[in-house]
């Protein structure tokens, strides 16, 4: 899905143009044979390049531009394709190390964990020991139970 910038494609166009049409004036200026033709016509020669020179510079830029636009929109479009159930697998993971530290918290004080049910807020799960159920936040230094 290759989308290209109209106005990147203008900006080319305009570079080239103004640099052939500076290239034709300083030839015109040149072959007029007036005193002080030469720095003159070299005068426009050389701007008409770096005028051309820019607008090649912004035409470049908007071109990386789209091609970053089109990549996030191709990112976006395979993400969609994540369904409702995996993400909901996602959530439903207890984290492993988080797991093991509360397991370690519990055989410390000789209570046997039964089950561990993560929820919506982060490091925060509900821990069934010996049939009660607590609430307790891990990830930090020190495991705390909140109820």
């Amino acid at each position: 899905m290759e989308r290209s910038n109209r106005i990147a494609k203008l900006l080319t166009y305009c570079a080239f143009g103004i640099m052939v049409l500076g290239a034709f004036s300083f030839f015109v200026i040149i072959l007029g044979q007036r005193f002080g033709a030469g720095v003159q016509g070299l005068t426009v020669l050389i701007s008409s390049l770096v005028t051309g020179i820019l607008f090649l510079g912004f035409a470049e830029v908007i071109h990386l531009l789209q091609g970053i636009y089109n990549q996030s929109k191709d990112h976006e479009a395979s993400e969609v394709d994540f369904t409702y159930e995996q993400a909901v697998e996602e959530t439903s993971k207890v984290d492993p190390e988080d797991e093991q530290e509360i397991r370690s918290f519990f055989k410390e004080r000789n209570q046997k964990v039964e089950e561990i049910h993560p929820t919506d807020e982060p490091f925060i799960y509900i821990v069934e020991v010996e049939g009660e159920r607590r609430k307790v936040e891990a990830g930090g230094f020190t495991l705390k139970i909140l109820e």
